[in-house]
């Protein structure tokens, strides 16, 4: 074999030409699968389509700055990683990103002092109060992640179907400026909360037990979006179903009809001195799947003033927030997991659990998404009693 000069080809020559041939046909072999899966109706019919195997999915990019446009993305998923590619990808732009845009970019200094007062809160939370390490700082300065705002919480309602918004976990430690834009998107879906940097939005399946990236595209950036409907329509019901059981189960009761849930689940306390102490001044709601616990705050309460955690084990959780203290009469502890004092009246997934700062016709408010381990009917919040469930 030559070279195109006419001088004999060295066996490097002959294997690198053999490399590029065949990376070429590999090539070709890709497109053209992806071609026929195309025709084969494999990439989805619809943007929520569960019943495909997507080589690639859609997702929305939502910039901060409003004199960028938003952005319509295509990611190709890689094989045996369709869980964690998005989040690889976002944890790299908002490092590049916060590296950028923060206010606090520059000043490592101060980025350190906001993340240690965050840190040392929910700590001090779970009975830790200690100041943390310097090598415990240096860790968490240099971790990365992409923190989930949950837009259309899955469930058997929605097909466990989930709609996801992205944002950058240390928003406030490097002082990012606000995102109006994804801030109105996340009110819009009944979830209203500031959102800090840049933000991105996508849609999942999982029930689980399987696992299913699927597409989110610009189009749907809408209020009248199917999606947005049905979040708006579950935001409602939480709140419009509230006492419906509670009715349903007085009229029945008085027809002698017996409610096997609560014979069977703890009974709520009728001891006057059970009762939980002023500190624990909140409202809760429920349906089928979840309890909400709604504390009403400061209008300058922000999150670096919140403590909340989920835990330990599947009947506790700790609330704390500072500005409530600044309240007369009022304590900053809501909800404690120390001992046994504070159980909750049933369990929960803490994994599954969340909270955010929302903001309402100018009222703020505290509010937590509790996701229940069991269908059951909470007859109080906590069980040694405490406020009773709410209707709105």
């Amino acid at each position: 074999m030559k070279t195109r000069n006419g001088r004999p080809a060295s066996p490097d020559d002959v294997t690198a030409r053999r490399t590029v041939r065949r990376a070429r046909a590999r090539a070709t072999t890709a497109m053209e699968d992806v071609e026929s899966r195309l025709d084969r109706g494999l990439m989805g019919t619809s943007n929520e389509d569960t019943s495909v195997d997507r080589l690639a999915f859609r997702y929305v990019f939502v910039p901060w700055d409003e004199t960028r446009a938003m952005e319509e993305r295509v990611m190709v998923i890689p094989v045996g990683q369709e869980m964690e590619c998005l989040l690889n990808e976002l944890r790299a732009h908002f490092r590049s990103a916060g590296a950028r845009d923060g206010a606090h970019a520059k000043d490592e200094a101060k980025q350190k002092e906001i993340l240690r007062a965050q840190l040392e809160g929910n700590a001090g939370a779970g009975g830790d109060r200690g100041p943390l390490s310097d090598d415990l700082m240096a860790a968490a300065m240099s971790m990365q992640m992409a923190q989930p705002v949950p837009l259309l919480q899955g469930s058997k309602k929605t097909g466990h179907v989930h709609v996801n918004m992205y944002v950058d976990d240390r928003g406030i430690s490097k002082g990012l400026p606000t995102n109006t834009r994804a801030s109105m998107l996340s009110a819009e879906a009944g979830s209203p909360q500031q959102v800090l940097g840049d933000a991105f939005i996508a849609r999942i399946f999982d029930d689980d037990d399987g696992f299913k990236r699927l597409d989110f595209t610009l189009d749907e950036c809408s209020s009248d979006a199917a999606w947005m409907k049905k979040a708006k329509a579950l935001a409602t019901d939480r709140q419009a179903n509230v006492g419906d059981v509670q009715r349903t189960m007085a009229e029945l009761s008085g027809k002698g009809v017996v409610d096997l849930d609560a014979e069977a689940a703890p009974k709520a306390p009728t001891d006057p001195t059970q009762l939980p102490g002023p500190h624990q001044d909140f409202e809760w709601s429920q349906d089928d799947d979840e309890v909400t616990l709604k504390v009403r705050v400061p209008a300058h309460t922000a999150k670096t003033d919140v403590s909340c955690v989920f835990g330990p084990g599947s009947q506790k959780m700790s609330l704390q927030i500072k500005t409530l203290s600044e309240m007369e009469g009022k304590s900053m502890r809501v909800v404690d997991n120390e001992g046994d004092v504070d159980l909750l009246f049933q369990e929960i997934i803490p994994d599954e659990c969340s909270w955010s700062l929302v903001t309402n016709s100018g009222e703020r408010a505290f509010e937590a998404s509790l996701a229940k381990r069991q269908q059951l009917r909470w007859l109080s919040f906590l069980r040694r009693g405490g406020p009773p469930e709410t209707t709105y």
